[in-house]
């Protein structure tokens, strides 16, 4: 089934979970096999911020891991669209929390 932006849907078998898009699958299952492999931990996916509470606005990133030592936010956007770079620069001023752009 295709998406607002042209994404479909994808199951990726290695992670047992449905992805939003191809791009975001591919990125979820090379960070899996990264786990796997020793060198990142603590793999989560669609981490959850909440920015505001009134009006209610939140943001959900893909992925969340550690590497190094570091906590590291990722996500992967085909079309990173004007509420998205709002949000991401709420996420940043309020939080302090950098987001990788894949």
């Amino acid at each position: 089934m295709r998406l607002k932006y042209g994404n479909v849907r994808t199951w990726s078998e290695l992670c047992q979970r449905e992805f939003a898009s191809k791009k975001e699958c591919q990125r979820g299952e090379e960070l899996a096999l990264l786990q796997r492999a020793g060198e990142i931990s603590n793999l989560h996916y669609q981490t959850k911020f909440v920015l505001s509470e009134k009006p209610r606005v939140s943001i959900t990133i893909d992925f969340d891991y550690f590497e190094n030592g570091k906590r590291k936010f990722e996500d992967s956007k085909g079309v990173l669209t004007r509420d998205f770079r709002t949000k991401l620069a709420w996420l940043k001023t309020h939080h302090g929390i950098e987001v990788i752009l894949t």
